[in-house]
This record gives structure tokens, C-alpha cells and sequence, in this order.
């Protein structure tokens, strides 16, 4: 029993001492969103892992989402979830990379936008190498406006490209 204890404070205070910052991802082609997301760095123990989740339109307005982990340390296993879902449910498992983690693929609109809409407005968690780390939310208001404004932009149909 005295082992199990010792591992959930050990587990609690892996996550007190790591602190997440949240930045937003605009990638642009001719000045118009090609890509927009979120990412996560944390910094533990002077070592740095960082995260990310975007969206990329592609063709006839599908979607393709990229979530990935780049850290110094191997990761076996990641995952980002929120309240009501995860993001590897919605993108399905990914691959160990080198450098981190790696999952991307076509993904249901309707289910992706719900997915961001819960880590913007109540945050989640970031599960790598089974250690948990909050992502609290509601994210800072900037990073809001970015993205959603970046999606805003993303999805205008005056920016279809003329073919």
C-alpha cells in the first residue's frame, strides 16, 4: 500500500512542477491560413517537451489533423484529451517517432472542431509516457482569438482556389 502512495505522489508532483504554456499555430500561404493550432510547451526540470494539435484544410474542405510530442527523453505512448473526448480517438493511434510522437489523418470536421472548442474553453490534459500534465483552462484569451480567428479565415469560402 505504502508503494501505491508513494507512486501518486510521485505522480502529483511530476504534474505541480511542470507548468504548461499555451501559444497558438498560424501557418499562411499568400497570406491567407493554411494551418492553425495549438501549442504546448512544458517545461520540466530545465528539459522542454513540446506539443501541438493543428488543422489543415485540405481539398474539398476536409481536414486533416497532426497532433505531436517532440522531447528529450523517448515517448512511447501520448495522448491529448479533454472532458468528453481524445485526440487519439479522433485521429486515431500514431506512431513513436526519433524525436517524439506522431499521429495524423483525415479527420470528421464536426468531432475536431468540438475537440478544440473543449481545450480552448476548458482545457484537458496532455498524457505522455503515461505522466499526466493540465492544460488549464479556459486558455489565455489571445490564444483564443488567434486560433479562432485563423480558423475563421482558414474556412472562408472567397479563398477557394481558382482552378
Amino acid at each position: 500500500m505504502h508503494k501505491f502512495s508513494f507512486i501518486i505522489v510521485l505522480l502529483f508532483y511530476q504534474i505541480a512542477l511542470s507548468e504548461i504554456k499555451v501559444n497558438s499555430i498560424i501557418s499562411l500561404n499568400k497570406n491567407i491560413p493554411e494551418e492553425c493550432g495549438l501549442s504546448f510547451l512544458i517545461e520540466n526540470n530545465e528539459k522542454f517537451i513540446n506539443a501541438s494539435i493543428s488543422i489543415k484544410k485540405v481539398e474539398n474542405d476536409e481536414t486533416i489533423t497532426k497532433f505531436t510530442v517532440n522531447s528529450p527523453k523517448p515517448v512511447n505512448s501520448s495522448d491529448l484529451l479533454t472532458n468528453s473526448s481524445k485526440i487519439s480517438e479522433i485521429i486515431g493511434n500514431g506512431k513513436t517517432l526519433e524525436s517524439g510522437y506522431e499521429s495524423k489523418g483525415k479527420t470528421n470536421q464536426d468531432s475536431t472542431t468540438f475537440f478544440f472548442q473543449e481545450i480552448l474553453i476548458g482545457g484537458g490534459t496532455l498524457v505522455i509516457n503515461n505522466i499526466p500534465y493540465e492544460i488549464t483552462g479556459p486558455i489565455d484569451s489571445k490564444v483564443r482569438l488567434e486560433y479562432l480567428f485563423c480558423t475563421g479565415e482558414m474556412f472562408l469560402p472567397n479563398y477557394k482556389k481558382n482552378e
